[in-house]
């Protein structure tokens, strides 16, 4: 009876209508038992590809993409189940989660395939819930072997309180994940035929050969990372995108409660159609908007990669670039018949004359421009862009809210000397500024017209250009 049931198990699982014996199939189960894997016991025998009408539920997740050559990785089932649990304990540890597993995870090895052939993940949707079926080839390539088992976890971990639809798992967590786990410990994840497991190691993130390959070829935007073309993500430019994908989760994982956060968004995955939505939720504590998350992402680019040697701004980009950043654009309407000027005010002009939330948002905009700067700016210019950068957090610490101007008795009173406090410091950084202006620049032409040119009551100059980012 047990025999018949091991060989209706595995034709009901390989989708074969002429099923053949149990004897020709070799299957181990990991010790926590969420793996199984199932492999042909004569090499080269292949086992024929599910058919999707096979098993009427389920529902084929994605293509694992595939990976640059490298030495390939024979699988057999018993060594295969524990660099699974291996994978998912790391993965765990990196989640800092250890909550138990719900759905099983079937691993089917099919010597018969190309050793680049995309791993098939599908999942089974069931009234129990999720499990999951991985088709794999052997050999395989052991990148392609990580980022198919992580996505499988993944998936596993996002479905556990999904219904019938499939959470979205964005592309870059499971990149950016498996890069990380396999900077740290790739040899100690998958053993190989005739190798014993002789010591538990995880070693720190190797970031050096990351930060060498992001120095030869420019870090990909936050938008490129998170919605990428499909050359983006295949073939050799797969390995860009899969750097900038570990850069971009190590970061969010240095946050103090990063891998909290990061977990969260698993866990939250279904609740919303698109994982944006979820990021936003998980990482509130870092990020509001995902604005945000952009600029972020520019600075973590520009200091992991140009922070020890990056070619500095001349004197004159330099000087052009911290004056960009100190201006606020506008428009100015003359008339109602006219098409609006574009123009720029000071931060003083800011402080001065509108609303405090929209000034707010302007002085904030500010600040990230002129610290992004700080890493590239000449280093004679450093000190004053500091200055700058000095007075308008000070203005924003004080007057947001539990600020001491807003907890002072007479609150508005405290307001307006802060007011003026921050734009007088600005008037003798402007003066300290424009003396210094012939030693990096001659007298540009007049091509834009300035706010700074004309009478303070310049109609129109109190509106912002677009609403501050």
């Amino acid at each position: 009876m047990k025999t018949w049931v091991m060989a209706f198990c595995c034709w009901f699982a390989l989708g074969r209508a002429d099923a053949q014996p149990a004897a020709d199939f070799v299957t181990a189960y990991s010790a926590s038992g969420q793996f199984q894997a199932t492999a042909p016991r004569r090499l080269g025998r292949p086992i024929a590809a599910p058919e999707s009408s096979a098993i009427p539920e389920a529902f084929i997740l994605n293509s694992i993409l595939p990976a640059n050559r490298e030495a390939k990785l024979p699988l057999e089932p018993s060594l295969l189940v524990i660099s699974c649990e291996k994978i998912k304990e790391s993965l765990q540890l990196t989640l800092g989660r250890r909550d138990p597993w719900r759905g099983k995870i079937t691993l089917l090895i099919n010597p018969a395939l190309a050793a680049d052939q995309s791993p098939l993940l599908e999942g089974l949707s069931s009234p129990q819930g999720w499990n999951y079926r991985l088709t794999l080839p052997s050999p395989i390539e052991p990148k392609l072997l990580v980022r198919a088992i992580v996505k499988a976890l993944l998936m596993e971990m996002a479905n556990r309180h999904a219904g019938v639809q499939s959470a979205e798992v964005p592309e870059w967590l499971v990149a950016g994940l498996s890069a990380r786990l396999q900077a740290e410990n790739l040899p100690m994840f998958l053993l190989r035929p005739q190798s014993r497991l002789v010591a538990e190691k995880i070693t720190d993130p190797r970031l050096d050969p990351l930060r060498s390959q992001l120095r030869q070829q420019p870090p990909l935007t936050f938008q490129e990372l998170c919605w990428p073309e499909p050359e983006r993500v295949a073939g050799p430019n797969y390995e860009l995108y899969c750097a900038c994908a570990q850069l971009f989760v190590d970061q969010l994982l240095r946050f103090k409660d990063g891998n909290r956060c990061l977990g969260a968004m698993v866990d939250l995955l279904p609740q919303h159609l698109n994982w944006q939505t979820t990021f936003l939720q998980a990482f509130s504590p870092h990020f509001d908007r995902l604005l945000d998350v952009e600029k972020w992402w520019g600075l973590v680019c520009v200091r992991f990669t140009d922070f020890d040697y990056a070619a500095r701004f001349g004197p004159a980009d330099s000087w052009h670039k911290l004056q960009q950043a100190l201006d606020v654009p506008v428009e100015v309407h003359f008339s109602p018949d006219r098409l609006p000027a574009q123009a720029e005010i000071t931060l003083q002009e800011v402080i001065n004359t509108w609303e405090p939330a929209q000034a707010a948002a302007a002085l904030e905009h500010a600040a990230d421009s002129l610290t992004m700067l700080r890493l590239r700016i000449s280093p004679d210019l450093r000190p004053l862009l500091d200055s700058y950068l000095s007075t308008v957090r000070n203005y924003l610490n004080d007057t947001r809210p539990g600020g001491a101007a807003l907890l002072a008795k007479n609150v508005q009173p405290q307001l307006a000397g802060a007011r003026n406090d921050a734009c007088h410091k600005l008037n003798a950084l402007d003066a300290q500024r424009a003396a210094l202006r012939s030693g990096y620049v001659s007298p540009p032409a007049q091509t834009q017209l300035s706010a700074r040119d004309h009478p303070p009551g310049l109609p129109g100059a109190d509106q912002p250009k677009n609403p501050p980012p």
